[in-house]
């Protein structure tokens, strides 16, 4: 058995009103999708990144770099390719947009190695537990719409819910305030600051949501660097005990060793689509099992493919330090016809499924329906 060909190409579904993300608004919900094909005929799916917007810069990588780099090599060496391509990036990047390519192509040969061996992903990893709580994870709203969208989470069943703020300090502590009162205490809030705030608001936010009995605080400190990320972070978490959370822009276990180190992050959430793919999640989750941290993977809300998610969750299931899983509130094409067997949140929990590999398939013309042109390889 041998891989015949590695392609990358954009998929996605316009949206009728923008979504907003922290500092991202995006208009069109969609990803990358990496599809590896054997010499067999099997197929595995992958996601590359959290965007379809990336497809200008990551696409080519895929189509043109790494997926002719390992074509002709056997799909089941899922390390060995992992580390050649990841050796291939040395002078062109090795931490950037090449390891979402790279990201997406691991993937989609864990989702082969599935198929192949007739398991589930989180089989071949080591299962853990059967399923995971889910929290609901919607876009940055005025205080009203946020909690509406509150009540209907608490009321379908989730226990946890993630909200987002922006840099205005009142506003942020008002929106939590509100939602806690609308859903009560039963129910998990966690807020997602992203960046918006200085050493010192990033403070005052930290000790207004400690009274809110908030679950964590997520990367609330502007930083343009990884040293001052990490160390502005831990400059906060010596000052309040609100558990704070972040990492979902780092990529590959080399830029979690000073994160995890120097310890600014009760809870860290690397990315399946991101970090290096399944393999280097798994790898990051069990370094971060080391020092006595939760790993909770971030999920690309702004994607809807469902593909970074089943990912996510076949990592989620075979480790012993991750309790929650991001739904994104809004689904996405995922949801809308391109897959046959999207996941869905049962109880507030997601439970894993016997389908091989990562669990989920495309539906027959779902590839054709969601197209979309985003750049060329030109």
């Amino acid at each position: 058995m041998k891989i015949e060909s590695v392609t990358a190409r954009p998929v996605g579904l316009p949206l009728e009103e923008n979504l907003r993300w922290g500092a991202m608004s995006v208009s069109t919900k969609g990803g990358i999708l990496v599809t590896v094909t054997t010499s067999d005929g099997l197929v595995g799916i992958g996601e590359a990144g959290f965007s379809a917007e990336y497809f200008p810069t990551v696409g080519p990588l895929v189509n043109d770099q790494l997926g002719p780099m390992i074509t002709g090599r056997d799909p089941r060496d899922i390390s060995a390719l992992w580390h050649d391509m990841m050796r291939a990036t040395h002078m062109w990047g090795r931490r950037g947009v090449e390891t979402y390519a790279l990201s997406g192509i691991d993937i989609a040969l864990w989702d082969l190695f599935g198929k192949i061996t007739a398991q589930p992903v989180h089989r071949l990893l080591g299962s853990y537990k059967p399923s995971v709580r889910a929290y609901f994870a919607p876009s940055l709203k005025d205080v009203e719409r946020s909690v509406a969208e509150a009540r209907e989470a608490a009321s379908a069943g989730y226990t946890a819910i993630k909200l987002r703020v922006d840099g205005d300090l009142h506003g942020a502590v008002r929106l939590v305030e509100s939602v806690r009162e609308a859903v009560g205490p039963e129910v998990d809030l966690m807020v997602d600051a992203n960046m918006a705030y200085d050493r010192r608001g990033a403070l005052v936010l930290a000790k207004e949501l400690q009274q809110l009995q908030v679950a964590w605080l997520e990367e609330p400190i502007l930083s343009r660097s990884l040293s001052t990320y990490v160390s502005a972070h831990a400059w906060l978490a010596d000052r309040v005990d609100l558990p704070l959370a972040g990492g979902e822009s780092l990529l590959t276990r080399y830029e979690y060793i000073d994160l995890m180190s120097e310890l600014p992050f009760d809870i860290i959430q690397p990315d399946a689509a991101s970090v290096g793919g399944i393999s280097e999640l798994k790898r990051v989750a069990d370094m971060a099992s080391a020092w006595n941290l939760q790993c909770v993977p971030h999920i690309g809300c702004s994607s809807g493919t469902g593909i970074g998610l089943a990912a996510g969750l076949q990592v989620i299931l075979s480790c012993e330090n991750a309790p929650l899983i991001e739904v994104d509130a809004y689904g996405g094409l995922g949801w809308e016809g391109f897959l046959e067997d999207p996941l869905v949140v049962e109880d507030g929990r997601l439970w894993a499924t016997e389908g091989v590999g990562i669990g989920v398939t495309i539906a027959e013309g779902g590839v054709e329906r969601f197209s979309v042109e985003i750049g060329s390889r030109d």
